[in-house]
């Protein structure tokens, strides 16, 4: 078998009419794909659930006993990895079909299935599934390069739910910047790659207890840009917005609002958005997290920190996007706390 043959997902086919699930069963099988078949909902449900090499499942949404709809809800009540799901539907029926959609089905496909459509449709898919594929992988770095600088997994985590609350209290109260559940949720989860940099940082320099000398303080220092480089890079290979907006984040995250931050010293909206959450949610997890050099700081006192660097460090807007979360933050803590914490 071909390499290129051995990277197609599993596909499984759930169709009551035996006819249309030969046709789909040998067509799809011709082309390379690892093709599993049944004759009803349940039955289908037990192979997705006993073959985890399925990602893509293509099921008839009119079937007695079980049909598609609850097929796809039962796939997404269950899934630990992501399955990309095709209806196949009379587009006659369209309320069934925006049920199906409404359920989390990824796409639909009219009866009778043209195998032209069919392709193009499930290269699609197989892009979709490659990228979240993508993003685990550099994800897993992420939580790599935390540990890697003396840091626990949980910093991550925790990151990632101080930069949702910070963005989601933007777009219930601010509006005018465009947010909206999308992109706060894609902020969130880009914000676990801003140090990725670090990996690039000499471990003698990550776990120093005294004072850095000029010199290593800007060796550290090249971490923004360089994790922002390598986020642009994969960018420009794959023209994913997500790693965009990581990229933003990576390499702004220590910027400064009043311009006296790093790399590039921007000042004020110069600096993109995310990069501010970032830069706010990051100062907020170092003051409550220990570290080689310091003990981490109560939340009165941490909260005392960043309300202070109100037009200096921080944007206003976002200072007071902070007083109305930072409830919120330390609850994160307490939950998310670092192992060393608690001894």
């Amino acid at each position: 078998m071909s390499d290129a043959v051995s990277c197609k997902p599993s596909i499984l086919i759930i169709e009551d009419e035996a006819t249309q699930r030969h046709l789909l069963h040998n067509q799809l099988e011709s082309q390379g794909y690892q093709v599993y078949s049944a004759a009803n909902g349940r039955q289908g449900l037990a192979i997705w659930e006993a073959q985890p090499d399925v990602r893509m499942v293509i099921t008839d949404l009119a079937m007695p006993d079980m049909d598609g709809v609850e097929v796809v809800k039962a796939v997404r009540a269950q899934e630990k990895r992501y399955t990309y799901l095709m209806v196949l539907t009379i587009l006659d029926d369209k309320e069934c079909l925006l049920r199906a959609l409404a359920a989390g089905a990824d796409d639909f496909v009219g009866k009778p299935v043209l195998r032209e459509e069919l392709n193009l449709r499930l290269q699609s898919a197989d892009r979709l599934l490659r990228l979240e594929d993508h993003y685990k992988l550099v994800g897993a770095l992420a939580e790599l390069a935390a540990v890697r600088a003396g840091e626990e997994s949980a910093h991550v985590q925790r990151v990632k739910r101080y930069c949702f609350h910070l963005a989601d209290d933007l777009q219930h109260y601010q509006p005018q910047l465009g947010l909206n559940k999308q992109r706060v949720e894609d902020i969130a989860n880009a914000s676990v790659l801003h140090d990725i940099g670090i990996m690039n940082v000499p471990d003698s320099l990550l776990n120093k207890r005294g004072r850095l000398s000029v010199k290593e303080m800007q060796l550290v220092r090249e971490h923004a840009a360089a994790g922002g480089k390598i986020l642009q890079d994969l960018y420009e290979e794959t023209g994913s917005p997500y790693l965009l907006l990581a990229h933003e984040m990576a390499a702004n995250h220590h910027e400064r609002w009043d311009g006296s931050g790093y790399p590039q010293g921007l000042r004020g909206e110069e600096i993109p958005l995310s990069g501010r959450i970032m830069a706010l949610a990051d100062t907020y997890n170092v003051l409550r997290s220990r570290r080689p050099y310091k003990d981490p700081m109560p939340a009165e006192h941490s909260e005392e920190v960043i309300i202070a660097e109100n037009g200096k460090h921080f944007e206003p807007m976002l200072v007071e996007s902070f007083r109305r979360v930072k409830d919120r933050f330390a609850e994160i803590h307490e939950q998310l706390r670092d192992k060393s914490e608690m001894w």
